[in-house]
């Protein structure tokens, strides 16, 4: 039996203690509630865990390694100013509720908060960035919160195990832009909910060329990482 993956998203933000945290969530997030460790949505009723810990000197540098496309920006100055940050913990693997975990981190910006990092697979994004990505769901956004791909000899994806889904790999010489591949392949996984299966065939256009697929075991990370997929990955493999 597969167990489910925890979404761990890192908020940094200006409260100077818990109880200043409670009030601001009280009062700006539109409809939660902390009490003891569990930020509750009163009307959907999800709830998740929130640790809140002081200030991380180390958070600033966290930040920029995971979001170095806002490294220069406003946004990335504040964190170095945090005065503490939360830890918004729940169970993945599902769509729904991965994107109800960014609701509750938009709530979290909104109560204060200065950015999200997604400690499950290590991308990070600006309060306005995250709130676009919240307002876009519809459109399948989650996907662009929550995966990135990692380079290497292998090229593989991480974060769609959040979705409870596989990720996927390719040999970084089997494609011209590999990474473009695996973006394209694991969006279609995730827009479309093939059923795939070994020996199927992909690619990204007629005329592209065709890769087949080989079920494999997640090695890029020791079992219970936060990165670690549980459900496996997608090996690419050219015709």
């Amino acid at each position: 039996m597969i167990d489910t993956p925890k979404i761990v998203l890192c908020i940094p933000g200006p409260w100077q203690d818990r109880s200043d945290l409670l009030a601001r969530i009280v009062r700006d997030s539109g409809g939660y509630l902390f009490a003891g460790q569990v930020l509750l949505h009163m009307e959907s009723g999800d709830a998740f865990e929130l640790q809140y810990e002081p200030r991380d000197p180390r958070m600033a540098e966290a930040f920029a390694a995971a979001g170095p496309h806002w490294l220069d920006s406003d946004d990335m100055a504040r964190i170095h100013a945090h005065a503490s940050v939360v830890y918004l913990i729940g169970d993945g693997g599902s769509r729904a509720r991965a994107e109800a975990m960014m609701l509750a981190a938009a709530a979290l910006l909104d109560a204060g908060g200065l950015g999200v990092k997604v400690e499950s697979s290590g991308v990070a994004h600006g309060p306005g960035a995250w709130r676009q990505l919240c307002a876009d769901l519809a459109l399948f956004s989650a996907h662009r919160a929550y995966v990135l791909n990692l380079t290497g000899e292998q090229v593989h994806s991480c974060g769609m195990h959040q979705f409870g889904m596989k990720d996927a790999i390719v040999a970084a010489q089997a494609a011209d832009d590999p990474v473009a591949l695996l973006h394209t392949f694991t969006w279609y996984l995730f827009t479309e909910a093939p059923p795939m299966r070994e020996g199927h065939t992909f690619a990204v256009a007629e005329d592209a060329p065709r890769y087949r697929l080989d079920a494999e075991p997640s090695a890029q990370f020791q079992p219970g990482d936060l990165f670690a997929n549980p459900y496996g990955l997608w090996r690419l493999t050219p015709l």
